[in-house]
């Protein structure tokens, strides 16, 4: 036996197998002697954690083909470690009305997941007693039945209505008396009520003699009902003794008992009464066709023994209902077909195959599908019934330039010409010079056929006669042509790429492109077009043809206007002396902040400022910076070169580095200088979008990164970038102390710089700056001895050089 089928069931049991593939389908070499008693623990634990009862585990281990001496083994050891409690029973206390209620655990159970890749197989009929929704309790509402036998502990109701009127409850004494006002004690039990209501008639008559006459009736109902013990024995899910109510039938017995367990009897149920078989019940009758002539009403000390199914066989396949069926002695294989609800549209009905277990091996079985029902069942067979296969026996298909493409039925004498009319003929842009017929040979190979189109259509030839999976293919003229088109850009407002049609104008296409951009010229038009004679050995030859239009931008007349060729480019020129407004924005500290148009390209930020009023004395010179939108077209390998740096550092302020992607810049300025200075180098250009900020005056100074206490610290003027990182409490163990850098509020910044690569020089620190620590970046690959070789080479020379110079 080898070892790795113990772990795995206990995988089966946990829910961590999802699929039948992953257990081996034999365990008929186990032995329940391999199995520890922590082992049996652990499987029966997470078997009662995924709601799978000691049942169900003995199932499916028989299912796998566990022998039977070794599962009641192993079941045995599992009852004596008592994680599993016993079979409960249902001996209730008497009440009125007893009800029968079951839970029925929701949870999606592991053996579940198995039974899905297997197409959902189980026995047939155990969802009658595992659905939620069925619940198979007694009426209790209901007229008294006519037949209801009279037992102890009833209470009867005895209504006299008439001429006389009265009413009296009755309570059935253990004895099965009743005490009748005026008639005394009168011995009821055994009888039905229909016969003791005419027992009390006969007793009663000579005290309301009305009776006899009908003017006066009588009746009896049942009140409070008794109830009744009844004891379920065999293959049930959980045996023992219940308390039901005295209108309990069977089904109501047997689905508070859960059912039939593994391989316990659907069909031959057997009622005990008084000793004696007094029913065989077959349950099949009423899951195939609803028949409840087995559903009798039980009786006290009734008993109900449950014996294990003689013969099972599983269907699997094209059926509407694939299961485990039990069949009976004179049943065959069309009977089981019928309990698996018959085929599917789509089950090939031919032949049948299947397998049987025999004393020292499995068969196999090969049924023709007239032998149904002749063919006898044995416990353990298997069937498998298959689909069709994917063929057609007359189709041919028809695609391309015709107004119905698809399959169409092949009839004796179909042609080509009839296979076109059959898809309502060919449309207007077929290509008629030829088609191309696709035929299947009997070695499943292709034969191209080339069917002379324009001559089938204009004549009365029918072409040539079709074949079992012919395919016909018609050409369109546009299939065998190139994607034509021509683009127009410049100064029109919907600027790209059109399909060319013949006759295609310069007009048509700039109106199709929305017509002339305001900012637009009419002078100047350059068409683009190919060149189909280039000179390639002449150097300096062209490659296209330039043609340039002058026009007046008048759509409506037709001077000037030129016929398109395919792939034409055309190019709408701008007016040179017409020019959109350029505006920017100052905002924050200045007298009148706004949105301003300037005045030409080459005011500059002075000027603004100037227009603007002048700046406040709450103004922040220094902080002060300008944001300029960028340009659309950006190197693609910068973008690239930080994206790869960003990923490589891991501390905050590389995740901070993403917003240098955003559409907009910060342009470092000195406002002081420029002020001074108007009309200076560093008095820059303003740009469409600019936007300069001045902000107040802000005398703290912020500290954040990989520092103890992050925090801003009033502005002083004699600290240094140390003191201020000492007041926030030093650098943390993480952050790099060397890389730590200032950004000072005009949007510049500095770093920590070396003096000889040495002597450590800080950057100065202005009111409203920010310092920040980074983190230290992770090291990957542990120790680098090239990098250790190469900084111990630097230090040798470096040692080296002192020397000689010292010498």
């Amino acid at each position: 036996m080898k070892l790795y089928i113990i772990p795995l069931l206990l995988f089966l049991l946990s829910g961590l197998l999802s699929t039948a593939q992953q257990l081996p389908a034999d365990l008929s070499n186990l032995k329940a002697t391999q199995i520890s008693d922590a082992q049996i623990k652990q499987l029966l634990s997470q078997a009662k954690a995924n709601g799978l009862t000691l049942d169900e585990v003995e199932m499916e281990l028989s299912r796998r083909k566990l022998p039977s001496s070794e599962i009641q083994e192993l079941k045995r050891r599992m009852q004596e470690i008592e994680l599993y409690s016993p079979a409960e029973t249902a001996d209730s206390s008497k009440q009125s009305a007893p009800k029968l209620t079951r839970t029925v655990n929701q949870k999606n159970k592991p053996l579940d997941n198995l039974f899905e890749k297997e197409e959902n197989i189980q026995l047939f009929g155990t969802e009658l007693f595992s659905g939620s929704n069925l619940s198979f309790e007694p009426d209790l509402r209901m007229a008294t039945p006519t037949n209801y036998i009279i037992g102890p502990d009833d209470d009867l109701i005895l209504t006299i209505y008439g001429v006389n009127v009265t009413q009296q409850t009755l309570k059935v004494t253990p004895e099965g008396n009743v005490n009748v006002k005026y008639a005394g004690l009168i011995n009821l039990s055994g009888l039905s009520v229909e016969a003791a209501a005419s027992l009390l008639k006969s007793r009663l008559i000579k005290y309301y003699p009305a009776l006899s006459s009908g003017q006066t009736k009588l009746q009896l109902a049942l009140g409070n009902i008794r109830s009744i013990k009844v004891i379920i024995i065999g293959a049930i899910k959980r045996p023992g003794t219940y308390t039901l109510p005295s209108l309990a039938t069977l089904f109501n017995a047997l689905y508070v008992s859960g059912g039939p367990g593994n391989n316990g009897s659907f069909r031959n149920i057997e009622l005990i009464r008084n000793n004696k078989v007094f029913l065989t019940a077959d349950l099949y009758e009423f899951l195939v066709d609803g028949n409840l002539r087995s559903n009798i009403r039980l009786q006290d000390n009734d008993v109900i023994r449950i014996p294990f199914a003689t013969t099972l066989v599983t269907l699997k396949g094209q059926l509407n209902r694939p299961g485990i069926f039990e069949i009976m002695p004179d049943e065959h294989l069309d009977q089981a077909i019928k309990y698996a609800g018959g085929f599917k549209s789509k089950a090939y009905k031919g032949r049948i195959r299947g397998s049987r277990i025999l004393d020292f091996g499995q068969s196999v079985l090969d049924i023709a599908g007239d032998s149904l029902a002749q063919f006898p069942l044995r416990n353990g067979d298997e069937f498998q019934i298959d689909s069709v296969i994917n063929r057609y026996n007359n189709r041919v298909t028809v695609t391309g330039a015709v107004f119905r493409p698809g399959a169409y039925a092949l009839e004796p004498g179909l042609t080509v010409h009839g296979l076109i009319e059959k898809a309502l003929g060919v449309k207007e842009d077929v290509f008629d010079g030829r088609a191309v017929l696709i035929r299947t040979r009997p070695n499943l190979t292709k034969e191209y056929i080339n069917v002379e189109l324009g001559k089938l259509l204009r004549s009365m030839e029918k072409g040539i006669e079709l074949k079992k999976d012919d395919s016909l293919h018609v050409a369109s003229l546009f299939d065998l042509r190139d994607t034509v088109t021509v683009s127009i850009n410049g100064a029109v407002r919907k600027p790209g790429i059109f399909r060319f049609e013949d006759s295609l104008t310069l007009k048509t296409l700039i109106l199709k492109a929305g017509g002339y951009s305001d900012y637009a010229t009419g002078k100047g038009i350059e068409i683009s077009r190919r060149k189909r004679d280039i000179s390639i050995n002449t150097p300096g030859s062209k490659i296209v043809e330039l043609i340039s239009v002058d026009d007046n931008k008048d759509l409506s007349g037709s001077s000037l206007d030129l016929i398109l060729q395919p792939f034409d480019i055309i190019t709408i020129k701008e007016n040179p002396y017409y020019r959109k407004q350029i505006s920017v924005k100052i905002s924050g500290e200045v007298l009148m902040p706004a949105v301003y148009t300037l005045q030409s390209r080459e005011e500059r930020l002075s000027s603004i400022i100037a227009r603007s009023g002048g700046l406040l004395y709450t103004a922040n010179i220094k902080g002060a910076k300008l944001i300029r939108k960028k340009k659309e077209l950006v190197d693609s390998l910068e973008i690239k070169r930080l994206l790869s740096a960003v990923k490589r550092d891991t501390s905050k302020l590389a995740v901070d580095s993403m917003s240098l992607l955003k559409d907009t810049r910060d342009v470092a300025i000195d406002l002081s200088y420029i002020l001074k200075h108007p009309g200076s180098l560093d008095d820059i250009f303003l740009e469409e979008g600019d936007e300069l900020i001045i902000p107040r005056i802000n005398n703290t100074v912020s500290v954040n990164g990989e520092v103890f206490k992050p925090l801003d610290i009033m502005y002083e003027k004699n600290k240094s970038l140390r003191d201020y990182l000492s007041d926030a409490g030093g650098v943390t163990l993480m952050g790099k102390r060397t890389r730590t850098f200032v950004i000072y509020p005009n949007g510049s910044s500095a770093k920590i710089k070396r003096t000889l690569g040495i002597f450590p020089r800080y950057p100065s620190i202005q009111p409203g700056s920010n310092i920040y620590v980074p983190q230290k970046p992770k090291r990957e690959g542990g120790f680098d001895t090239a990098k250790a070789g190469i900084l111990v080479s630097a230090i040798t020379a470096l040692i080296t050089a002192v020397a000689l110079f010292t010498r």
